[in-house]
Formats: structure tokens, C-alpha cells, sequence
């Protein structure tokens, strides 16, 4: 995959209004950092899970989300890495 965890926590963070928020089958989410690798940060909901994978769009049927559910998922996700201290508060700009 040739990314960390780390670089995409801060990929993430820095294009915070600029990548899409997707949804997995399972209703977790996932936001592309690398797009034309199909690599995406995923953040279970139901489970303590932040993982790395590549996954096809077509296979996982990753849905976007509309712009209100976009920004609950993109707080949703900040919080869960910020958990799990991998971003640090003053890194985050809103």
C-alpha cells in the first residue's frame, strides 16, 4: 500500500472538506487517501476498528453520503482517531 496509518490520519485531516465520506456494507465508514489505488482510512462504528484497505468500490458497494450525513460522519471519524491519539488538537482546522 506504501502508506502508514499516520499519513493517512493526516491526509484525512488536512483534506478534511475535500474527500468524500463513504459508507462500507457493514455501515462503517471510509474516505479515500488514495483514490487511484482504492486505498481508504476505515472507521468502524460499531467496533474500536481504524484500519488501512484497499477495497473495490464495486465489490464493498461503498455509498457516498450527502453533505449533512458527510459532516456528522467527518466529526464522527475525527473524534474516534483523535481517541485514539492519532491526531493531535492543534493539527485539526475545521
Amino acid at each position: 500500500m506504501n502508506m502508514t496509518i499516520e499519513e493517512a490520519v493526516e491526509f484525512f485531516v488536512e483534506n478534511w472538506d475535500l474527500i468524500p465520506v463513504l459508507t462500507t456494507i457493514k455501515g462503517d465508514y471510509a474516505v479515500p487517501v488514495k483514490p487511484k489505488r482504492d486505498v481508504y482510512l476505515v472507521v468502524e462504528k460499531n467496533a474500536p476498528g481504524i484500519f488501512l484497505a484497499r477495497l473495490s468500490p464495486d465489490l464493498m458497494r461503498l455509498k457516498p453520503l450527502d453533505e449533512p450525513d458527510s459532516d456528522e460522519a467527518r466529526q464522527f471519524i475525527y473524534r474516534r482517531l483523535k481517541e485514539a491519539n492519532l491526531v493531535k488538537e492543534t493539527s485539526f482546522t475545521q
